[in-house]
């Protein structure tokens, strides 16, 4: 069964993708093509893991390879759909939260390829998990007890947290060390996990974010005034929320 999920997360994740591209470049989801050149993809371009186990990675007319964020997307969609079932089995509770997944891994992409967080997708999201989560609760697979108001709550603490860090960030360094965009995307995951696990999601992000941050000072790749997306962060705390939710609660309480 988990295979089975696998294997659908990475047709979901591939469609999910190509989704993201085309609100990108403002244009219509049609046959995937290369971005370089227009050139139509072979069928097993069409999904980036796919191209990349069969090597067929580069556009057969320009011969660039793919975007990377593609395949970062897909397997972003198939591994956190893989492990939810896996630990917790096939219920409604599984589903939503692998549904609530599908706006991050559009974010993923259209970040990393252009460091955008688009309001196209972000705002209908949230309108749409407020609307879910108010009635069913966050989209936890093994949430036990809720209220209608942990939704609510989580969406605007991390509106909150976030617009406090964009102002900080923009007095300490200048504009473009946190954008208005992850406003929105915290935003977005505050209401899909809800509060209080909106605290855990967001450390995690901040955690993950610092270790990114190290690692390109590390590598001498750029410096305290280089941009780097905080929005995969954002979405990687979300997931892992998603996954693990109270128990990390109680590891991180301890």
């Amino acid at each position: 069964m988990v295979f089975i999920v696998v294997v659908m997360g990475l047709l979901i994740g591939t469609l999910v993708t190509h989704l993201a591209e085309a609100v990108l470049g403002r244009r219509r989801l049609a046959r995937p093509m290369c971005p370089y050149c227009t050139a139509p993809y072979s069928p097993l371009q069409w999904s980036a893991t796919l191209a990349l186990l069969t090597g067929q990675r580069r556009c057969q007319q320009c011969q660039k390879t793919f975007r990377w964020p593609r395949l970062i997307g897909e397997l972003l969609v198939a591994v956190v759909w893989g492990v939810l079932v896996w630990r917790y089995g096939l219920s409604w509770r599984v589903g939503y939260g692998m549904l609530g997944l599908l706006p991050l891994a559009m974010i993923m992409v259209t970040d990393l390829e252009a460091k955008r967080v688009p309001n196209v997708i972000t705002l209908p999201s949230i309108a749409v998990m407020l609307v879910l989560g108010t009635l069913f609760g966050p989209a936890l697979p093994n949430l036990q007890g809720w209220g209608w108001k942990m939704t609510p709550l989580g969406a605007l603490t991390a509106f909150a947290a976030l617009r406090l860090l964009v102002w900080l960030g923009v007095a300490v360094f200048g504009e473009g060390a946190l954008g208005e965009g992850d406003i929105t995307l915290a935003t977005y995951v505050g209401a899909m996990v809800g509060f209080p696990l909106v605290l855990e999601a967001l450390l995690l992000a901040f955690l993950l974010g610092g270790v990114g941050a190290a690692v390109v000072l590390v590598s001498r790749r750029g410096s305290l005034q280089t941009a780097i997306p905080y929005g995969p962060y954002i979405i990687l705390g979300g997931a892992l929320t998603l996954i693990y939710s109270v128990e990390m609660l109680g590891w991180l309480l301890k």
